[in-house]
């Protein structure tokens, strides 16, 4: 069976694909012939060893990726939920797992549904990013209807969603983007306040929000701090030192920062994601599709960090 491994911790030229063993089950597993993977950021981290000193875990080969969609072939004995021949999109361990194979086994709790209105490709774009959305947005701002949202990086995989999923809480949304991305972000997401990071530092303007997100992660709490409201919370995707000093000011304030990881897709999550897609209310945004052969041309191109929406993979 092929997968996309890497041997060693290091750059995109470590990449390549490989002969792994055939996935079996557990009780609880199911086995995915993988139809399409999406690529997101947190691959080339946990790549160039980025996870290394989390995991603490040096055997090699690691496959990568983590979205995945595909349709079940195999199920184990405990296995209710699903059967042979379900079409399933889900996201495995970040940190443990790859998606990246003609096959993979996971558990029948990290795995839903594929959304019945659009492609088995397309719902490879989904869990990853939707579920950082939901997140940063619902579990640790407590997004709601009026808030004012700063999504700074709107233009990429998460900030897409997050766009989306600002726009189904009826927040009021300001995206943070570059000049190239502007007129195809009021367009395609109705978000008529944009800003021009090539033009104006935003925490350098006067508005104040009631939610930042952060997706690019190149802020500190200190720098979005007076950008905030008196009970505003700021989240960022990355974990800086800087975010977690000063914890005395915070708490006066009321202001707060917070850290957001992708952590494990569910299928009660992936369920709701699903139905915002059948609903019309979500869609995967997806900028380029490459073939399983390609896979160095779609990292590199990851790497650039001007991918608008999502990069797919079909295998």
């Amino acid at each position: 069976m092929k997968a996309i491994v890497y041997n060693s911790y290091g750059d995109i030229n470590s990449l390549e694909i490989t002969e792994i063993n055939e996935p079996r089950p557990s009780s609880n597993e199911v086995v995915v012939k993988i139809r399409a993977i999406s690529l997101n950021p947190v691959d080339l981290k946990k790549m160039s060893g980025g996870f290394k000193l989390i995991t603490n875990v040096k055997k090699f080969p690691k496959t990568m990726g983590c979205d995945f969609s595909g349709e079940i072939i195999e199920i184990g004995k405990d296995v209710g939920a699903f059967k042979v021949g379900d079409n399933v999109f889900g996201m495995t361990d970040i940190l443990f797992a790859g998606s990246a194979a003609e096959k993979i086994k996971i558990s029948q709790k990290s795995i839903a549904l594929a959304p019945k209105n659009i492609s088995l490709e397309d719902s490879a774009a989904i869990p990853q990013v939707a579920n950082t959305s939901l997140l940063a947005l619902r579990n640790l701002a407590s997004i709601r209807q009026g808030h004012k949202l700063l999504i700074n990086g709107a233009s990429g995989g998460v900030g897409t969603i997050a766009l989306q999923i600002a726009s189904i809480y009826e927040a009021k949304t300001t995206a943070v983007t570059s000049y190239r991305n502007i007129d195809w972000i009021k367009e395609s997401f109705k978000t008529e306040n944009v800003i021009d990071y090539t033009k104006d530092d935003f925490t350098n303007l006067d508005e104040k929000y009631d939610i930042i997100f952060d997706v690019n992660g190149n802020k500190s709490f200190l720098e979005v701090e007076k950008c905030l409201t008196s009970n505003g919370v700021y989240v960022t995707t990355k974990n800086n030192v800087f975010n977690q000093i000063d914890f005395v000011k915070q708490f006066i304030k009321r202001k707060k920062s917070k850290v957001v990881l992708s952590g494990k897709s569910t299928t009660s999550s992936l369920d709701m994601f699903r139905m915002w897609i059948e609903d019309g209310k979500l869609k995967p945004i997806i900028e380029k599709t490459y073939s399983f052969d390609e896979f160095k041309k779609a990292y590199e191109y990851l790497s650039t960090g001007r991918v608008k929406g999502k990069l797919i993979l079909t295998i």
